[in-house]
């Protein structure tokens, strides 16, 4: 082999090292990008889900939900039974 030769085959060993340095490397931000975006996609999912569940509870619960309206309109006939109870017993004695 002459001296160009033995040069040309040093840098396609050196090429293929390189090469198969830079896939591997490659990869290994692929992999890293996935396991990101795989965190990233997990996280609002959940997150998701906890607003859904907020929304839900505030709807159910909340200052202005059936159950507030039905607790305030349950106070509200509690006062009138008990004043018309009231009342009645008041009126029995005149």
């Amino acid at each position: 082999m002459t001296q160009h030769d033995e040069r040309l085959a040093n840098l396609r060993r050196r090429a293929a090292f390189e090469r198969n340095d830079l896939a591997a490397s490659v990869r290994e931000l692929r992999l890293d990008a996935a396991d990101f975006r795989h965190r990233w996609r997990f996280a609002g999912w959940a997150a998701s889900g906890l607003a859904a569940a907020g929304t839900v509870g505030w709807k159910l619960f909340g200052r202005n939900s059936l159950a507030a309206k039905a607790g305030r309109l349950a106070s509200a006939a509690s006062l009138l039974v008990g004043l018309g109870r009231g009342v009645s017993k008041v009126r029995r004695f005149w």
